[in-house]
């Protein structure tokens, strides 16, 4: 069924197709796409390029078609009895844009509020910005490999309750002073029902898209139900870490008690 159809689509680390209705599930779904264009126009009916609403969440695509006189023609048969448009289009080309597209890093991807630093209910002031001291543990993880990704949902920005340049300084400090990578924020009310706001998993697959991150390979450490359902989306080992207020997730396939913990259990999955 389409809907059977949609789920393994997902579930793929890269999708090689012609113009057809799975290369359009596959672009909604977030899954990298190489895409063959023969007698069609990739203009038309192609993927959605960078200016379509929530291009910026996932899409990561590339379209191959020849560049010959008769094509695109939209024709079912050629006319001129041959297919040097899809035959142009070599091996070679394929192999090297699946290879590009195709994710290989490992990476840990971490909540802020509540898994980083003391949640402190719509941060807003410096002063009541508390780093839990085991932060530091992190560069373990990046000593064995792993990328360090923080994701945020920032809904205060939405409710006027926080400014969105301070979010920016907050997690640029994690980046410049404790050795996170890259951090994503969501600044959406829930209302919007937007893409990225967690548990939606817009933050993690356009972190896949900019890092080339292998999500089944990767970790989720977060405290919230929102972080562990995020992980379990996109394939990544969720582990909740208990230093907020919600009971243990249904989603968690580990739960740890300190970042310590988690990052212990990370590296040492057997212990």
């Amino acid at each position: 069924s389409l809907y059977e159809l949609s789920n393994l689509i997902a579930e793929c680390d890269v999708i090689l197709s012609n113009d057809s209705g799975p290369m359009h599930i596959t672009y909604a779904t977030g899954t990298p796409l190489v895409a063959l264009f023969g007698s069609t126009s990739p203009e038309l009916t192609g993927p959605p390029d960078s200016s379509f609403e929530g291009s910026e969440f996932g899409y990561d695509f590339r379209v191959l078609n020849a560049d010959i006189e008769c094509s695109p023609c939209f024709g079912r048969t050629c006319k001129y009895d041959h297919l040097e448009c899809m035959d142009k289009i070599s091996a070679d080309e394929v192999f090297n844009a699946v290879k590009d597209l195709l994710p290989a890093k490992k990476a840990v991807f971490f909540d802020r509020d509540g898994t980083l630093c003391k949640d402190a209910h719509y941060l807003s002031f410096f002063e009541n910005l508390e780093i839990y001291p085991d932060i530091e543990k992190i560069k373990h993880l990046k000593d064995n490999g792993f990328l360090a990704i923080g994701i945020t949902n920032q809904s205060g920005i939405a409710r006027g309750f926080v400014e969105e340049e301070f979010v920016r300084d907050v997690n640029r400090l994690f980046v410049e002073k404790y050795g996170i990578d890259d951090f994503y924020y969501c600044p959406h009310h829930p209302d919007d029902r937007c893409a990225c706001r967690k548990p939606m998993p817009g933050m993690l697959l356009k972190a896949r898209r900019d890092h080339k991150i292998d999500l089944k390979s990767s970790f989720y450490v977060g405290d919230k139900e929102s972080d562990t359902l995020a992980a379990s989306l996109t394939g990544s080992v969720p582990i909740q870490i208990m230093t907020g207020s919600e009971e243990p997730s249904a989603f968690s396939t580990y739960i740890g008690t300190s970042l310590t913990d988690c990052i212990d259990r990370i590296l040492n999955p057997d212990s």
